[in-house]
């Protein structure tokens, strides 16, 4: 089985997605810079917004492995990151080090498959291109996007929204995108509003 060094994190990434971190305890930064060094990936595990790492003894099955593509360090002292999604992963066990940092058994997940944008799901895409629009840090982040790919757009979406982690990841588990698709699609467009 493999191994991979995990942060617990209350923001959330999905294959293809960007996420600024920044990393404040000794023992992530200890996981980023050997990150950094030896050019592998970490990944990140879903937590509520109000968890924090310290206390965490289980997270959710589905992960993301990430890859750094920029990094600085602030005034402050603390390690700003910048990291993209690879690929979900299900964790199976949990280790913690000497210094709280955590690392996982797991094993690959079923990736899902591009599928274009159509006249149904078109609805996504253009809500998804308003609201990183109007949100320039994370605009920022995308020098390439890929509106015309539903799974790309539905992605997106399930790393922004306020919705309850066990129903992102079973969203996630899904082989395909097609029913986050159906989900977001009533959800960002209930049939009240449709216009008759």
């Amino acid at each position: 089985m493999n191994t991979i060094a995990l942060l617990p994190h209350s923001q959330h990434i999905l294959p293809g997605g960007r996420l600024k971190l920044v990393i404040s305890r000794v023992c992530d930064i200890r996981m980023v810079t050997e990150a950094m060094a030896d050019e592998r990936p970490f990944a990140l595990g879903m937590i509520a917004p109000n968890r924090e790492p310290e206390t965490i003894s289980h997270i959710p099955a589905i992960a993301t492995t990430v890859s750094i593509i920029d990094f600085n360090t602030q005034d402050s002292g603390l390690l700003e990151v910048i990291v993209e999604g690879i690929d979900t992963i299900s964790v199976s066990t949990l280790t913690m080090a000497y210094d709280n940092l955590l690392t996982a058994a797991y094993e690959p997940c079923v990736q899902w498959l591009p599928i274009r944008i159509n006249y149904d799901s078109q609805l996504l895409a253009d809500k998804l291109q308003l609201l990183f629009n109007s949100i320039p840090e994370i605009n920022q982040l995308y020098q390439q996007t890929s509106y015309d790919n539903a799974a790309w757009v539905c992605q997106r979406w399930l790393e922004v929204l306020p919705i309850d982690i066990k129903y992102k990841q079973s969203l996630i588990h899904h082989p395909s995108a097609d029913m986050a698709i159906n989900f977001l699609l009533q959800l960002l467009h209930p049939p009240h509003l449709i216009n008759n």
